[in-house]
């Protein structure tokens, strides 16, 4: 190959480098555009206020377990003292 083909091929290679640069380029700029105007719509208020009443909803539903939960220890307490008071009498009338 002579130095004009290998000139060409440079410049072509160089080329097509320089469009996927510019075209990668301009895609990650609009990609960054679009995220103001995402927190700006009325779709991201709307995923915001759904993601907060779940997240709400979440903790009542974690609180409700954990004073169903005291509830039932509570409950298990008192059998057991039961248990305790029955065992006694049964001892004591044998």
């Amino acid at each position: 190959m002579n130095s004009a083909a290998w000139a060409v091929m440079f410049i072509s290679l160089s080329v097509a480098m320089a469009i996927i640069f510019a075209a990668r380029y301009s895609y990650l700029q609009a990609k960054a555009s679009k995220w103001p105007e995402l927190t700006a719509t009325k779709e991201y208020r709307g995923l915001a206020d759904e993601y907060r009443r779940l997240s709400d909803m979440a903790i009542t539903a974690n609180e409700h377990v954990d004073l169903r939960l005291t509830d039932l220890s509570v409950r298990v307490d008192e059998l057991r003292d039961q248990l305790d008071q029955m065992q006694r009498i049964l001892k004591e009338v044998e």
